[in-house]
């Protein structure tokens, strides 16, 4: 209703003026704060389209809060991230070897179908199989055997111990989907034709690539205890950071799950919005390329790594973007294994010293005196360029000369995980600027990727068998206790090698108006966020 209109409306009676206001959509001021008692329709920004409607594909920070309103899977992680029921209503690790999960009985997909076991076990063993092409099929390295072992029991079987198995069914490697609605349409399966059938509080309505996602209430949804407080949930993609935070501003949408850290003040400003974090599991890095010359040398690496100042560029650029970084990949958020032996272990590791007259040594040491040029990959957004900028001044100060190299985020997405070599067959860059995000809340979730020789998420190319031995252990072992002795020892060698350098830990953030709450902000949220608990305040 435009302005003229409700100024006849005011003119003509306040009684139907109020009618009118109660039955229009959107927000009843122009700062967006105020939540209206006739809104069906719950809306988020996305800052990139989403990859597809399919939870084998659903691996990133757009894709995933679409899918998880449509499929579940047979475990969650909780507001601790911690393991609690879902779609299994319990399980148990008989051995080493073994995994038991009691299904329910009682869940119904969108389309009003019963949820069975074929279900259950065609969703699973979908993932696994390599002709899905699923981004998360790794999960299922380990797993020898997927089988129905009684009316509602499912038992999955390892071919190695594997200490992070426990997490897979609580990530959308452990959704969903149902099997007759997914033969049915094929390849179209995940399209914006073909759509999605799953057990979510909402379904699929549409998807307009590049534009929005639409989704609505699914009033076949099994647990009536949780059901959504909105009839729509759309999903609207805005790609420009400050046209996104002005949707929000103005209350064009409600949320946003990917506010830029540049603009992170500004919504902090705004009286009409809420801004709330969480310390996350992921890390932004500087990675050397171990395999190429200068920086096959670990003097070259450690003197780059005392040239770079990195508390000036976390007081001056990363400010409230995420926490300061140590020695070790991850920030205390992912010390969930004997919390208090991490936190030992982290006093003692070797703390950063910005030494510019000691990077000097160093590269003398190591046989560049007079320094080297070299290049620096990032992608385009407006930290990493700050960062970079200041990163390459600093190492001026030793004679390096950093070129900077902007690519687009899919070709930067190819260089970090090896899918573009040089004419040797090595990763094509000198340095690159990455982040990586610890998929399982366990000490092993940046180690593992990041160190483990052969990975392609091991974006400094680095190869220690020595590591290698002790990662496969801790790995394989079911003792806490162990597991984390054989982590130290392999830190102890990884913080000497200094294959990466770690900025900051960032921290996840979600913007809403503050009209509206209900939303859990977690280190795990990726795996996890949901929106049917959102509601406005006032029925709070």
């Amino acid at each position: 209703m435009n302005r003229f209109s409700r100024l006849l409306a005011l003119l003509m009676s306040l009684c139907l003026m109020v009618s009118l206001l109660a039955s229009c959509g959107g927000n009843t001021d122009s700062g967006g704060s105020t939540a209206d008692a006739g809104k069906d329709t719950f809306t988020v920004a996305l800052d990139s389209d989403i990859v597809k409607l399919d939870p084998a594909f659903a691996y990133d920070f757009t894709t995933n809060p679409v899918v998880n309103q449509i499929t579940q899977g047979l475990l969650t992680f909780d507001e601790d991230n911690q393991l609690r029921p879902m779609l299994a209503s319990s399980w148990e690790q008989k051995d080493d070897l073994t995994y038991v999960y009691q299904i329910r009985d009682d869940v119904t997909f969108s389309d009003g179908s019963a949820m069975t076991m074929d279900d259950v076990l065609y969703s699973m063993n979908r993932i696994k199989d390599p002709a899905t092409a699923s981004y998360l099929s790794w999960m299922y390295d380990n797993v020898a055997s997927i089988e129905q072992t009684g009316d509602w029991e499912l038992t999955v079987t390892l071919s190695t111990p594997d200490a992070t198995w426990q997490y897979v069914p609580a990530t959308t490697a452990g959704h969903v989907i149902s099997k007759a609605y997914a033969e049915q349409v094929g390849d179209k399966l995940g399209t914006p034709e073909g759509g999605l059938v799953g057990t979510g509080p909402y379904k699929y309505v549409s998807w307009q690539n590049g534009s929005s996602v639409q989704l609505t209430r699914n009033e076949n949804y099994w647990n009536k205890d949780d059901a959504p407080y909105f009839d729509n949930l759309t999903f609207k993609i805005i790609t420009e950071d400050t046209t996104r935070v002005t949707a929000l501003q103005t209350g064009d949408v409600d949320c946003t799950v990917a506010p830029p850290e540049s603009m992170l003040d500004v919504l902090k400003g705004d009286q009409n919005l809420t801004l709330t974090s969480s310390p996350g599991f992921g890390v932004s890095f500087v990675a050397f390329n171990t395999q190429k010359e200068p920086f096959n040398n670990v003097k070259v690496r450690q003197a780059i790594y005392d040239a770079i100042d990195l508390d000036t560029i976390q007081s001056s650029l990363i400010k409230d973007a995420g926490e300061a970084s140590t020695a070790l990949p991850s920030s205390t958020a992912l010390f969930t294994i004997e919390t208090d032996r991490w936190n030992d272990y982290l006093s003692k590791a070797p703390k950063h010293t910005y030494d510019v007259e000691a990077a000097k040594a160093l590269l003398a040491e190591a046989g560049y005196p007079d320094g080297f040029t070299c290049s620096l990959m990032i992608a385009d957004s407006s930290l990493r360029n700050s960062m970079a900028l200041a990163i390459q001044e600093q190492l001026a100060q030793i004679g390096i000369t950093v070129n900077i190299n902007k690519v687009s985020t899919d070709e930067h997405t190819a260089y970090q995980f090896g899918e573009k070599l040089d004419a040797n067959g090595l990763r094509d860059y000198d340095m690159i600027m990455a982040g990586w995000e610890a998929d399982y809340p366990d000490p092993s979730g940046n180690l593992t990727p990041l160190y483990q020789g052969g990975n392609s998420s091991n974006a400094a190319a680095y190869q220690n068998d020595e590591v290698d031995k002790l990662i496969a252990d801790q790995a394989q072992s079911s003792d806490p206790t162990q597991r984390n002795d054989d982590m130290f020892q392999a830190f102890d060698i990884i913080t000497q090698d200094v294959p990466y350098v770690f900025l900051y830990y960032p921290v996840k953030n979600i913007a809403m108006n503050k009209a509206y709450t209900g939303v859990t902000m977690n280190a795990s949220w990726i795996w996890n966020i949901h929106f049917q608990s959102v509601h406005p305040v006032s029925e709070g």
